[in-house]
């Protein structure tokens, strides 16, 4: 829908603006949230298990909080400063029914997930069909804290949570803020690098290559987290932890590089479908950047064990061999940038990514 409104620029420009709302939902979501599923998965009672929920909705509000009002007052600096502060907000409304998917997360609530995840893109795909061309990016903006009216619908229990949960819940909100900031801003970072290279028309293209990756990508991570996050944070660490984290890499690795190969032999016809004829890039940098998008899924699986080993300094610091060193060697790269080279830098920053996080998931 973007790509028929206002053709590349429009997609590349909303990418952006959601890089903003995912940077302030994401300090709370990529940490807290990412450890009340854990913490709920290993707690038995009912009502402990609410009282995690509306603790890390607190400490997920108050922490992105200030990532919020920051964002909403760089916006004087740019021209459309309300279009910011608008994501702003949204973004840090988003915490509140991402947070309540990751305690349903917890509890294998797959039900209640999935009519939640089916009303945000209804109210969505709603807002890019209907919002005026001056108001789109704005009302997309909204919609994306829409969802969290689902909190009308979670009952709050009494009690205070044990403190050794609270500090449990508090652990992760270190690498919360090193996901949820550094992601994000790389991410425009590198939108922008591409775009004064080459122009924003190249970077909407590698846009719509990233988002047709995302649709392996989104259904490897939900198998992840849905399956096999909670089976590892039970089992983790008796005996039957390896067994499940290699179940889980049997799970997602093999069927995902299949995918790729049918996206790969479609991918001209899908840019077309999807965005328009001017919507081209060689197969070289299309296998490249789908082979990175692999080497992606396969570094989420030890992650996705190191949220479940607690190990949430580790986290933090391989987050900074994804995203941030893909920014790093794209802004190296300078006017010589192709969409081919960043392809390449996409593969090498995962494969770092990947090798770090089994590093660090294997250490003693």
């Amino acid at each position: 829908m973007l790509a028929l409104r206002g053709g590349g620029e429009l997609v590349a420009l909303w990418a952006q603006l959601f890089s903003v709302i995912e940077m302030v939902s994401g300090v709370a979501l990529s940490g807290v949230a990412a450890g009340l599923s854990v913490l709920v998965a290993q707690t038995a009672p009912p009502e402990r298990q609410a009282l995690l929920l509306w603790r890390a909705l607190r400490l997920g509000l108050v922490v992105g909080l200030p990532v919020a009002l920051l964002v909403g007052a760089a916006g004087a600096f740019f021209s459309t400063p309300w279009t910011l502060a608008i994501a702003a907000l949204s973004g840090w409304i988003a915490i509140v029914h991402g947070t309540v998917n990751s305690y349903w997360l917890g509890q294998q609530r797959r039900d209640l997930m999935l009519c939640l995840a089916a009303a945000g893109a209804v109210i969505g795909v709603a807002a890019a069909i209907a919002a005026p061309r001056t108001l789109t990016l704005e009302l997309l903006a909204v919609s994306c804290a829409l969802p969290s009216l689902v909190l009308l619908f979670v009952a709050r229990p009494g009690g205070a949570v044990p403190r050794e949960h609270d500090r449990a819940l508090e652990r992760y909100l270190v690498p919360g803020l090193a996901i949820g900031i550094l992601s994000p801003l790389s991410m425009l970072a590198a939108r922008g690098l591409v775009a004064d290279a080459m122009s924003w028309h190249d970077a909407g293209v590698l846009q719509a290559l990233w988002r047709i990756s995302d649709w392996v990508g989104h259904l490897a991570a939900g198998v992840l987290s849905v399956l096999y996050l909670p089976r590892l944070a039970a089992a983790y660490p008796g005996p039957d932890f390896h067994r499940t984290l290699a179940a889980a890499l049997r799970a997602v690795l093999l069927p995902s590089a299949a995918l790729f190969a049918v996206l790969f032999a479609l991918h001209r016809p899908l840019l077309a479908l999807l965005y328009d004829a001017s919507f081209e890039v060689s197969p070289g940098a299309v296998a490249l950047l789908f082979a990175g998008s692999v080497a992606r899924i396969a570094a989420w699986v030890p992650l996705f064990a190191l949220y479940a080993m607690r190990r949430t300094r580790a986290i933090a610091v391989g987050e900074l061999l994804s995203l941030p060193l893909f920014a790093v060697l794209v802004g190296a790269a300078g006017a010589s940038l192709t969409l081919e080279l960043a392809a390449v830098f996409w593969l090498l920053a995962y494969l770092a990514y990947g090798a770090f996080n089994a590093w660090a998931m294997l250490r003693r």
